[in-house]
């Protein structure tokens, strides 16, 4: 005990600068332990803003093309036929759906000129969360985003619907080049966009063969929203030789559709 409690024999004085500078040490390593607050990665929230009076306006063109027939040198080619217009995507307004969530409707009006008057052309609900951006057109439901936006992430386009050739387990959307620049022109104006995400069909609603084309691909810019659409559906045309082989005739098809929307001008709150 003796050697204990030796130290407090020092001099008062001695023992207050001891005292004094123990308490120092103490404070200089409390100081050091800073309340610090680690940043959340990004979810990507920010690819779609979704706020009321944000629009969208894109330039669109179709290409539809004509049925080909005949066989051998008497095939007659499908023909492409082009049509041209712009669509402009407003949220109009927010509600309470049945679950008491916000929603938002997503007015889309169409006009052929760009001096032209717009009409509306037809009316959708965005339901934005933390997980999710769902689109409801003509009350079919579909995941346009999950969250965290990353990399060769895959998910079920058509989890709220009863697509027929889906199931509820089924991997149909990746993500792409997340993060990524993507360049767009239109109407002789090109533009790029720093960081998108892209996203494209997977498994079951993907089919690019020589038989059939069904590809679906957006792209959205973080802080912009969707930038980019293409959709490409395609029945290639093809015939029985002679010999047996079937024999597919470049261009042509036996139904044949594409669509190509293209960010022009938007405003975003």
């Amino acid at each position: 005990m003796q050697r204990l409690f030796s130290s407090w024999n020092l001099p008062v004085a001695t023992r207050r600068a001891g005292l004094a500078l123990a308490a120092g040490a103490l404070a200089m390593g409390f100081g050091g332990c800073k309340n610090t607050v680690e940043a959340l990665p990004d979810a990507g929230l920010g690819y779609y803003p979704v706020a009321v009076g944000n629009y969208w306006i894109y330039a669109v063109s179709d290409t539809t093309w004509s049925r080909a027939n005949g066989q051998g040198s008497q095939v007659t080619p499908s023909v492409p036929t082009v049509s041209a217009f712009q669509f402009k995507e407003t949220i109009a307004s927010a509600f309470a759906d049945a679950a008491g969530k916000t929603s938002y409707r997503l007015v889309r009006s169409k006009r052929l000129t760009a001096a032209a008057a717009w009409v509306d052309d037809s009316v959708f609900t965005l339901s934005p969360s933390a997980q999710s951006v769902i689109l409801n057109r003509d009350n079919r439901r579909t995941l346009e985003l999950i969250f965290p936006v990353r990399e060769g992430r895959l998910w079920n386009f058509n989890a709220y619907n009863n697509n027929s050739a889906d199931t509820v387990t089924a991997e149909t959307r990746r993500y792409r080049r997340v993060g990524e620049p993507f360049s767009t022109a239109a109407n002789g104006t090109s533009k790029t966009y720093p960081a998108t995400a892209t996203t494209t069909n997977e498994g079951l609603a993907q089919a690019d063969d020589a038989y059939y084309v069904n590809t679906y691909q957006q792209v959205f810019a973080k802080g912009v929203g969707p930038v980019f659409r293409r959709k490409r559906r395609f029945s290639n045309f093809y015939y029985v030789g002679s010999g047996g082989n079937v024999v597919f005739v470049p261009k042509s098809y036996t139904f044949g559709y594409s669509r190509r929307e293209t960010l022009i001008e938007y405003k975003v709150n």
